[in-house]
């Protein structure tokens, strides 16, 4: 069963014109897509930077999961909780701008925001290596290649209607 807080949740993600048949024909197939997109990505990056900040607090916390070590570095929980919640702000943005007339601008916010987690993957390799967390972080980078590209594709791509 489908609850009322589920359904709320896919008319935020989706809006409330999500149906083919009733969506305006006058929206070009890129507009559409931009607006999908942004509306997409922004639940997923709210999902991921919550998810994110609990996991982060419950290993500062208790010592254990994969930031237990936090509980020996405060510091590091921190700068990882500020970087959550910011992201967070950031996802919901991505939702509301995904609403305004000429999205584009929110495209090149979302492509922005896998910036300084690449920088910050992709500068410290030979660590994540010493940690034999190499996998993992190949996985989170072709992620946020993947959305990053998306995204740039998005504000890039010109507007058949202008």
């Amino acid at each position: 069963m489908v609850t009322t807080s589920a359904v709320s949740l896919l008319i935020l993600i989706a809006g409330p014109n999500a149906d083919p048949l009733t969506t305006p024909q006058s929206a070009s197939a890129i507009a559409t897509f931009r607006r999908r997109l942004l509306r997409i990505h922004g639940a997923i990056l709210t999902l991921v930077a919550l998810a994110s900040a609990l996991v982060t607090t419950i290993g500062w916390k208790t010592g254990t999961g994969p930031f237990g070590f936090m509980q020996q570095n405060p510091m590091v929980w921190v700068g990882l909780i500020q970087a959550y919640l910011l992201m967070t702000i950031i996802a919901v943005l991505l939702i509301v701008g995904s609403r305004e007339a000429n999205p584009r601008k929110w495209n090149v916010v979302g492509a922005l925001a896998h910036c300084p987690p690449l920088i910050a993957a992709l500068s410290s390799l030979d660590v994540f290596e010493s940690m034999a967390a190499l996998r993992l972080v190949r996985i989170a980078i072709t992620f946020h290649f993947v959305w990053f590209f998306l995204e740039t594709f998005a504000a890039v791509y010109p507007d058949p209607s202008h």
